[in-house]
């Protein structure tokens, strides 16, 4: 899992990918633009959502395992060590970029994933208090609209759209905290809004 090409160190391919992760954020930046100026906290949620979404895409290119827990009404949820490799684990992994720029303590982390982990199976569960399917779906449809004219462009493999969208989210971070967001906060609803959504797919929902 997660193993680069030779020709490339781990610090070469985040700088490659960075070269054309800022034409994605300026594109999240027109996105939640409004007539008051950039709704952060949106363009947070909403790209912290996509990084979680591409740890999952990623564990499916590459074959990984996944293992799927039933809830008693049938929705599906996703867990498991290659999932967790691209999104805690690994040397650029999303909950990595998103505590380099906000230093979240790895207690707070462990927390956010044991109480998603503890609700998923409760009727009502949210992420970030919103809809989660409202928001999977909207996450899924903006990464099948971007996919052929930026991921798979941006990326050499599969196991780059992690970083890919890490890079963007840590940009839309220091934004936020540039605005005034305190970092608590901003980092909570990053690492939550990744977590969660990287465990969902359209069988989360019935």
């Amino acid at each position: 899992m997660g193993l680069f090409s030779r020709q490339e160190s781990e610090d070469q391919v985040v700088n490659r990918l960075a070269k054309n992760a800022g034409n994605m954020v300026a594109m999240f930046k027109h996105t939640f633009t409004t007539p008051k100026g950039i709704d952060a906290t949106q363009a947070l949620i909403f790209t912290s959502s996509l990084a979680g979404h591409a740890c999952r895409q990623a564990v499916i290119a590459e074959h990984g395992k996944f293992m799927e827990v039933t809830c008693n009404d049938g929705r599906k949820f996703y867990f498991g060590d290659d999932l967790n490799y691209y999104l805690l684990e690994s040397q650029t992994s999303v909950v990595g970029f998103i505590n380099a720029v906000t230093g979240i303590p790895v207690d707070t982390v462990k927390a956010i994933v044991r109480k998603f982990a503890e609700s998923i199976g409760e009727e009502h569960f949210t992420v970030c208090g919103y809809d989660p399917k409202k928001l999977y779906e909207d996450v899924s449809q903006c990464w099948d609209g971007i996919f052929e004219n930026m991921t798979s462009k941006y990326c050499k493999e599969p196991s780059e759209w992690p970083i890919l969208f890490s890079i963007v989210v840590q940009n839309i971070l220091m934004m936020s905290l540039n605005a005034g967001a305190p970092v608590n906060d901003a980092a909570k609803i990053a690492v939550e809004c990744a977590v969660g959504v990287a465990k969902m797919s359209k069988e989360s929902f019935i």
